[in-house]
Parts: structure tokens; sequence; C-alpha cells
């Protein structure tokens, strides 16, 4: 009887210690899992360019305005190209032309008078194509990268969702953000709309590099209300 009572107590300890050890990856496991946002749509940059929708943009870069109406447009051979017609807002020469986009949405063969414009393209509505060439998910605290800004590592992720009201109409968007010294970049996506709906962008010092809004959709997509 006391051999019995000693090996209950030895089996009680083994599985207390390996229920010990256990734990910590069975958490982990588990934490995983619930954190997976498995059942959220995803994104990237482009989805929904397929009912080509048109989309007119005011961008403010550096000390340069304008305002940019963008048509996607499907192309034999499965490519795109996009219309862009693009109005300085200081009085200069208006910028009328379709361009192809290339696999990594850079635009291909713009001409030398257009090239400034579209420069602001790439590095304002464009700049998405560093994140979400591929798809990130649309839900609550889902990270889409790292930001290594001068000593700091920043991650952008999804920080709040919910229906909001921009100037084109409101929609369930997402916000995307991080932090940049002492001010927050934003950005907004709403799904099944190809590029970013609006974004207020600083640099390091806390200056605005640029902001731009969706002002104007003119192609049917889900989810939105005027």
């Amino acid at each position: 009887m006391p051999n019995i009572r000693i090996v209950a107590i030895f089996a009680v300890i083994i599985i207390a210690a390996v229920a010990g050890i256990a734990w910590p990856f069975i958490a982990n496991m588990k934490t995983s899992y619930i954190l997976e946002p498995v059942h959220a749509s995803q994104w990237h940059i482009g989805k929904g360019s397929e009912t080509n929708p048109e989309m007119v943009y005011q961008i403010s870069y550096n000390k340069t305005q304008l305002s940019a109406d963008l048509k996607f447009l499907t192309i034999s051979g499965g490519g795109q190209q996009i219309s862009a017609k693009i109005t300085p807002s200081d009085g200069g020469k208006e910028i009328d032309q379709s361009v192809k986009i290339g696999l990594v949405y850079y635009f291909v063969d713009t001409s030398p008078e257009a090239k400034p414009y579209f420069d602001i393209l790439n590095q304002s509505v464009f700049s998405m194509r560093d994140y979400a060439t591929d798809d990130k998910y649309l839900a609550k605290d889902a990270e889409w990268g790292d930001l290594y800004i001068g000593a700091n590592h920043e991650k952008l992720k999804v920080t709040d969702s919910g229906k909001m009201s921009f100037t084109f109409g409101s929609a369930d968007a997402y916000l995307l953000s991080y932090r940049i010294g002492a001010k927050i970049n934003k950005i907004w996506i709403v799904d099944n709309i190809p590029l970013p709906v609006k974004s207020e962008i600083y640099d390091p010092d806390g200056n605005l590099v640029y902001t731009y809004e969706l002002v104007s959709l003119k192609a049917p997509a889900a989810g939105l209300t005027s």
C-alpha cells in the first residue's frame, strides 16, 4: 500500500511538471490561434480595380497641391493601365495621359512633362505598394509591416475600424497607423476600393509631408453610402 501511494505521488509530480513545461507552448498556440483573423476580409493594392472605378483625389504633397482623376482600365493580355487627368492648383498645365501600371504598381512610360506629377502619385496615393502588394487582413490589430525610422522600430497595423465618413461618402473603413516622433501617421482603407481613400503622413520632425483624400468615386462598390 505505501508503494502504491509513493507511485501515485510521483505520478502527480510528473504530470504537474509536464503541464508546467508545456503550458507556455500551449498558451502561445492558443493566443496565436485567437489572434489570427482567419475570418477577416483581406485587401491588397489594386483590389477592386477590375470594376474599372474612376476616383478623384485631392492631394497636397509638400508645397504642391493638385487634383487627380484616376480611372483603372483593363488592357489586352491581362495588364492594367490608368487614365489620369491631373490638374495642378497653381494654374499649371493639365496633364491628361493613360499609362501602364507595372507589376508592383509603378507607372510605366510617363511623358517628361507629366513625370513630376506621377512621381507625386507614386509617393503618396500609390505608396501602399510598399506594404500591401499581397493580401493583408482587414481586422483590428492586424499587422501590415515593420517600419524602421532612425533607431525606432514601429509596426503598421489596423488600429480602428467601423463606419466612417469621408468626402466621397460613408463606408466601412479601416484605419492603419504608426507613430513617428510626436505624430501619428494615418492611412484609411476601404475594402474593394483599389487605393487608400485618405492619408496623413508626417516626417520624423513633425512636418506634414503629404495628405490626400478620395473626394469622388464613380463606380459602384459594396458598403458605401452617399
